[in-house]
């Protein structure tokens, strides 16, 4: 939607093809920008998001900016929605918050992480290795979602044979974090409370499960986590599983994807992967700063606060960019460049502070491993000739698909 008195638009059909124009543009002209149709600040600047992600004064408590304004009928009707957002870490402040991580890091943790390393490698090799005599295979359908996908779900405890019917209801579940609620129709609320519906009754079934009978499992171990007494509750452990089941495959396919592109675009540094390589580390924050697979976060002013020269009101929404800061040529030199011997620079497309991605160890292992398959298979990306387009989030950027020829 196109504020009249700036003629910015956020949130377009050109910010699905290529978003960075736009965040070039607000850093450049107005980096702490209020938008006037959404309602909300929009922050673009490396020092202003860090300093906002930091700061106890902005609120990832977001629950009464769920739902379209003014309709109370709507928002009735994705009570699923409500749920998740008042119960989910992502969404909650310290002490709430505090809890649920700590409760959920007891089960979720680098151990865990570890074990499952060989499995990660095995699917990895296997999806790429049913591919090797086709003659070309869809970067994102044959690898960069079957992928991610199998390993949270093995992780979880989850059948990976129920992944398409998962997949489909968390890109409904997404909608609305996708870009400004005030924009979506009441046909994209029903539709993601109707999502929202299909998961929690699915998630249901696997906790009752897992209070019948214990396995090895991560959704066993959450249901059984327990902290001087503290366990999670319906509601929190519902909430607890669908962010490990979003964040563990829908952001890696968008991260993997976007690589793979990325890549087959600058052939000098897919080549210099393989004979000149790079500390792994250091590949993998590059590709996470330049592609940012959240390309924003939410928060809400709980005081006012004067940032880049702007007073936020108490109350105020703001969207965090952290794909514009993670541009910004103020902290990264060249930041259109993708270089993967770029020095590490503290990128936050993972965030920082309290709220710091949990399945952040998970993350850089797959995207490690996945590159090691991938470069090892292919030497060289060679694209085929359909046109490249993302679907309609605006925050989790996935392509729709991404055609390798060999």
């Amino acid at each position: 939607m196109t504020d009249t008195k700036t003629g910015i638009t956020l949130f377009g059909p050109e910010m699905l093809a290529d978003p960075y124009p736009v965040y070039v543009r607000l850093r450049t002209d107005d980096p702490v920008h209020w938008h006037e149709p959404f309602g909300v600040w929009v922050l673009t600047r490396y020092d202003d998001v860090d300093t906002a992600l930091r700061d106890p004064r902005f609120s990832s408590t977001v629950t009464d900016a769920m739902g379209p304004s003014g309709d109370a009928g709507t928002r009735r009707d994705i009570q699923t929605l409500f749920t998740f957002v008042a119960n989910s870490m992502v969404f909650t402040d310290p002490p709430q918050h505090t809890r649920l991580r700590a409760l959920a890091a007891k089960a979720f943790n680098a151990r865990a992480v570890e074990a499952l390393r060989p499995k990660i490698v095995a699917v990895a090799e296997e999806l790429l290795d049913a591919k090797r005599n086709a003659g070309g295979m869809d970067a994102v359908w044959d690898f960069a979602f079957p992928f991610p996908i199998i390993v949270i779900l093995t992780l979880l405890g989850i059948p990976t044979e129920d992944r398409q019917r998962i997949k489909h209801w968390c890109d409904g579940f997404l909608v609305p974090f996708g870009r400004a609620p005030d924009s979506l129709s009441q046909a994209e609320w029903h539709e993601a409370n109707e999502s929202a519906a299909a998961l929690r009754g699915y998630v249901s079934g696997l906790v009752e499960d897992a209070r019948k009978k214990p396995s090895d499992g991560l959704i066993s171990g959450l249901v059984h986590v327990a902290d001087g007494g503290d366990r999670l509750g319906t509601d929190e452990l519902f909430a607890t599983i669908i962010l490990l089941i979003i964040g563990g495959h829908e952001n890696m396919t968008g991260l993997l994807g976007s690589a793979v592109l990325a890549f087959a675009r600058h052939p000098d540094q897919w080549k210099r992967l393989g004979e000149e390589p790079a500390p792994m580390e250091n590949v993998v924050e590059e590709l996470l700063r330049y592609l940012s697979p959240n390309q924003f976060i939410r928060r809400r002013a709980l005081e006012d606060v004067t940032l880049g020269g702007k007073t936020i009101r108490k109350g105020d929404a703001l969207f965090l960019m952290l794909a514009a800061a993670n541009r910004d040529p103020a902290r990264f030199p060249d930041p259109e460049r993708l270089d993967i011997t770029r020095p590490h620079g503290r990128n936050v497309a993972l965030g920082h502070g309290f709220h710091f991605c949990l399945g952040g160890a998970l993350a850089k292992m797959e995207t490690e491993i996945a590159l090691g398959a991938l470069r090892k298979r292919l030497p060289a990306l060679k694209l085929g000739p359909e046109a490249v387009e993302y679907n309609d989030n605006h925050n989790v950027r996935t392509l729709k698909g991404l055609k390798l020829v060999w």
